[in-house]
């Protein structure tokens, strides 16, 4: 089965209806769910994603795509991966290795860690870091 890791982006386009990249991230996540692929996201991410869509959405709608997704990550439809002590540790070098592009985030660090480490190299996102990075990462959108 095929596992793709799922970034805040994504997230925000699927739950956020008036975002730009609604119909066809919504479309992208239906099919992979048919074909049987795994969303593989981690807490920092949802993290994130919760407080954008707090601010992008109404409060209820926001709770109802998030409880969803717990609930779904509960029942091993979605790999959800923790942001522990080590992988901190090696996103914090990821981050000071990559001193001169200091516009990518602390969370997408910590993204690609777990992406190397997971051996995933596609992400749901339109973020130009997964490529800019150079670890071999490509987005879908």
């Amino acid at each position: 089965m095929k596992r793709v890791f799922f970034d805040t982006w994504g997230w925000v386009a699927i739950a956020h209806k008036d975002d730009n990249h609604h119909a066809e991230a919504s479309a992208f996540y239906k099919t992979f769910l048919l074909k049987k692929g795994i969303p593989v996201t981690t807490d920092y991410v949802l993290a994130e994603t919760i407080t954008l869509l707090r601010a992008k959405i109404d409060a209820k709608s926001a709770a109802f795509f998030i409880d969803t997704l717990i609930d779904t990550i509960k029942d091993n439809r979605i790999i959800f991966e923790k942001v522990d002590e080590k992988r901190w540790l090696k996103a914090w070098e990821l981050s000071k290795k990559y001193h001169d592009k200091p516009y990518i985030s602390f969370f997408d660090f910590s993204s690609f860690v777990i992406m190397k480490e997971l051996k995933i190299s596609e992400a749901l996102t339109a973020d130009k870091h997964f490529e800019e990075i150079g670890m071999g990462f490509g987005k879908l959108f």
